[in-house]
């Protein structure tokens, strides 16, 4: 069994009740009944019932054992619009933001799951990243002791890549330029993520262009800095930094640069030092490597609340969907 088919077996063992606002995509609802027949999540589709169907109908899709929340029912929406006043309190909310809420399938699903009446949110397939995440953070919140919401993706590679069959990497969506204290966090979640949801003993790289201060600059010191905050709280993880790529995941090339942090094995988990290089970063692997790309995958939220690629297919995010179930179990 592959690190990411453990993912499945996860979500199968105890399937959660996962919410896809965003009904009327085609790819959503061919995901909700592959989900709904594997056992691997409950779907719950956001929409006005006889829309939904006749779209799942268009489709091609059998809705038959798979329940809809009717968006215009009076009494969920008198009932999320109190939980939205709770969840904005003690600041006042305007009766047209109330409204304007109800309105947008994916701010009704994170109002819901914020109140507990489900487990985890998929959304991106056709809503911009920055409205799934506002959502998440205005009725989700984020987990206690966490002063941030990261991102990685669990990058899938082919069977013949030499490396591994799964490298996890972050942030590659959310934080632009963290400081040191920053991605010590990010580093620090996304290896609890790798070890949680994969079964992976972290093995982290702390990426830059610079391997054991062959440079002198910045943004190496940046990292070298969060490398080492990094041991301080993760002391028995494998922590690599400041490591260029290649001598990150080829252990010969690591011995060769420096002797002292080498290893017989890869890192596994790869920590960008900004979101340009890793938003680049996962896509050159995913495009020019033929890996798949399975995320972002977000971090640091109360309840699972995670973001599709709006080119996404419907195997990713039937793939990510299980992701939520996952999340929502550990």
């Amino acid at each position: 069994m592959s690190k990411f088919d453990q993912v499945f077996a996860k979500a199968k063992a105890n399937p959660r009740r996962i919410l896809l606002p965003e009904s009327l995509d085609a790819r959503v609802l061919q995901a909700a009944e592959i989900v709904a027949n594997n056992g691997s999540a409950i779907p719950l589709l956001l929409g006005e019932p006889n829309q939904v169907r006749q779209h799942a109908k268009d489709a091609n899709v059998n809705l038959s054992n798979i329940e809809i929340i009717d968006m215009n029912d009076a009494a969920l929406r008198k009932q999320l619009a109190q939980v939205m006043v709770a969840k904005r309190a003690p600041k006042p909310v305007k009766d047209s933001d109330i409204e304007q809420a109800l309105q947008d399938p994916v701010s009704v699903a994170c109002l819901l799951l914020g109140d507990g009446q489900a487990d985890g949110c998929v959304a991106g397939a056709i809503t911009a990243t920055a409205s799934v995440i506002r959502g998440a953070l205005r009725y989700v919140g984020m987990s206690a002791g966490v002063s941030l919401v990261s991102s990685f993706f669990a990058m899938r590679m082919q069977e013949h890549h030499p490396v591994q069959d799964l490298m996890i990497m972050g942030d590659c969506g959310l934080m632009v330029d963290p400081d040191a204290a920053q991605l010590a966090e990010i580093a620090e979640a996304t290896g609890t993520s790798a070890e949680q949801l994969f079964g992976l003993q972290p093995e982290v790289a702390m990426l830059s262009f610079s391997t054991n201060a062959s440079a002198r600059h910045p943004a190496v010191t940046k990292v070298r800095e969060a490398t080492d905050l990094l041991r301080q709280r993760k002391p028995n993880w494998r922590v690599v930094g400041d490591v260029q790529l290649d001598a990150a995941v080829v252990p010969e090339i690591l011995a060769s640069k420096n002797p002292s942090a080498a290893a017989d094995s890869p890192c596994n988990t790869l920590i960008f030092p900004n979101l340009d290089a890793g938003n680049i970063g996962y896509k050159l692997v995913e495009r020019f490597g033929g890996a798949q790309a399975v995320g972002p995958i977000l971090q640091g939220l109360e309840r699972p609340v995670n973001d599709l690629s709006r080119g996404c297919s419907t195997d990713d995010i039937v793939n990510l969907i299980a992701v939520t179930a996952a999340q929502a179990r550990s």
